[in-house]
């Protein structure tokens, strides 16, 4: 029996890689390729974690790799570069495989597994899902002038999830962690508004906001595990001006 959840991992990776080669190569409707890999996805991910629905550790558990994996579909369609597209496909696989198989140790092989190994698996996958989806959303809000309200209610329901799993994933208190996670997401959302005012291009805005996010992810744990410091704010807040400083350096402004 264990021997059909330590295939989940692989079998995932290549629903992933079978998807961006439907994608790539025009074989199936794109929407199609992107309803069948969430439905097969769901399906593998579900019976990993034994289909403890009514549990967040299941929707956590499931929703982070679902929302990476349909996240990073929204980046592709807006790729024009064939290698590109082709990188992006190998390092969501890649990454896709690494989580799941943490996934495997965590639920079924607890003694082989690496203590706090998802929780940072899932902040990566959450700040590069947030890049994925910001991207999306200022090109839907450049190329079809989608209502900027819609798009920000929409990132304010996935922000709330991203915020509240990595707190969980923390150890922190659920009555503790939904304040923080509302709060947190609200302020995202609102420097999501913000920033598709700035004269700068969609790529550029994304990682923005991604940069924002990781910044914010970082220093609400902190603050929330009673482990915010003047050391832990001066390094996040310096990793934030000399990022923010070389993304708006080599990013074309208009």
């Amino acid at each position: 029996m264990i021997l059909l959840y330590r295939l989940s991992s692989p079998a995932l990776s290549l629903v992933c890689a079978l998807s961006y080669a439907a994608l790539l190569l025009g074989v199936l409707y794109p929407v199609l390729v992107v309803v069948l890999s969430a439905l097969v996805s769901f399906l593998l991910l579900s019976r990993l974690l034994n289909w403890q629905m009514r549990t967040f550790q299941f929707w956590h558990l499931l929703g982070t790799p679902m929302l990476f994996l349909l996240s990073s579909f929204g980046l592709f369609f807006l790729l024009e570069s064939a290698p590109v597209k082709i990188g992006l496909a190998v390092a969501v696989t890649f990454l896709l495989f690494l989580f799941v198989e943490h996934v495997f140790s965590f639920i079924h092989l607890p003694m082989k597994y690496q203590p706090f190994t998802l929780e940072y698996l899932s902040q990566l996958l959450h700040v590069l899902s947030v890049f994925f989806l910001a991207t999306l959303g200022f090109g839907l809000r450049l190329f079809l002038q989608a209502p900027l309200w819609l798009l920000s209610l929409a990132f304010f329901l996935v922000l709330a999830f991203i915020l509240y799993g990595t707190l969980w994933a923390g150890k922190l208190d659920a009555l503790r962690a939904r304040p923080y996670a509302l709060a947190a997401a609200l302020l995202i959302t609102e420097l999501f508004a913000a920033i598709s005012f700035l004269p700068t291009g969609f790529y550029t805005n994304a990682a923005f906001l991604a940069l924002g996010v990781y910044v914010l992810l970082g220093l609400s744990r902190a603050d929330a595990l009673h482990k915010l410091s003047r050391e832990v704010l001066r390094r996040y807040l310096l990793l934030f001006a000399v990022l923010g400083a070389a993304i708006a350096l080599t990013s074309q402004w208009v």
